[in-house]
């Protein structure tokens, strides 16, 4: 059968979070590559522990057709600043999973809600697509996780939950998954036109430990773009209580995240089911169907 739907996933220390990501995707996947660091390193060259055993076990646990393909190349090169790597990482997955058809790139720490629609979706815009065509982006609107609230003082659990990012007027976050042509810029950014699907995604981006959140934002892409020290004192701070006089929140882009939200759910899983019937999800569709005009958006930029 013809690889389609390809879905890579860059691996390193957080791999444990595959365990969420993976199982909403499987099924209707033709191929998944998990993308590792051979020196087990991360994007900043620092080594990190790395539990092979634990990781093998996984993969037995979530692979029972054998789709994933493991491949292990240095992407930690030290000539390199941060956001370099990720993009060698990305460019190179890219070619390992092979031309045509939909290249889709996932973190670790992004879950669909609806995987299936967003295939769909993929479909209808084009069944087949190919490098020679013109290149484009199909974008996910995200719903970032910035902290898990755990209240052992509180008998009822009332205060246990995740802060997210609140987008009460639909300006969602957007980042490319899929592409015909997987060229990689900075991330999953590229210079191909952005079309923007109705498909969602939780992004537990900041919602991890102290030790894991302060080892994520050492090394990831955007390491050296913002106050790092000063964000991670304020993130610290943020409670089941305060999160609502927090706005503009996003470290390098403020105005992206401009308020938060609190939801009630003990774990990722509970999370996962409860926030979709909570919170309206959904794309205003005369506002995308302009975005995703190609002749539209040409005229825009040349009248800036």
């Amino acid at each position: 059968m013809k690889n389609i739907y390809k879905i890579g996933f860059c691996v390193a220390y957080d791999w444990q979070m595959l365990r969420t990501s993976v199982p909403r995707v499987y099924e209707h996947a033709d191929l998944l590559v998990f993308s590792i660091d051979k020196y087990r390193k991360s994007w900043s060259g620092s080594p990190y522990n790395f539990d092979e055993a634990g990781f093998s076990a996984l993969l037995r646990e979530i692979d029972p057709q054998n789709k994933i393909q493991i491949y292990e190349d240095d992407f930690s090169n030290t000539k390199n600043n941060p956001l370099e790597n990720d993009n060698l990482q990305r460019n190179l997955m890219g070619k390992f999973m092979g031309e045509g058809g939909w290249h889709i790139q996932i973190d670790a720490d992004e879950y669909f809600l609806d995987f299936l629609q967003f295939k769909n979706y993929l479909k209808n815009y084009n069944p087949n697509p190919q490098p020679s065509q013109k290149a484009v982006n199909i974008s996910v609107n995200l719903i970032p996780l910035l902290k898990k609230i755990d209240d052992e003082n509180n008998d009822n659990k009332q205060n246990t939950g995740y802060i997210f990012v609140d987008f009460k007027d639909k300006n969602f976050e957007t980042a490319p998954f899929a592409t015909n042509l997987p060229i990689y810029h900075a991330a999953r950014r590229n210079g191909h036109f952005n079309h923007i699907s109705p498909a969602f995604a939780l992004h537990e981006t900041w919602a991890r430990s102290e030790m894991e959140l302060r080892h994520k934002i050492n090394n990831w892409g955007h390491r050296d773009d913002f106050d790092k020290e000063s964000y991670f004192r304020l993130w610290l701070a943020l409670d089941a209580h305060n999160y609502k006089y927090i706005q503009d929140f996003h470290p390098i882009e403020g105005k992206v995240w401009k308020g938060l939200g609190f939801c009630e759910a003990k774990n990722i899983d509970e999370l996962l089911e409860i926030l979709p019937k909570k919170q309206d999800f959904s794309i205003d569709k005369n506002k995308t169907f302009w975005e995703n005009s190609r002749i539209w958006q040409k005229i825009r930029s040349m009248m800036k």
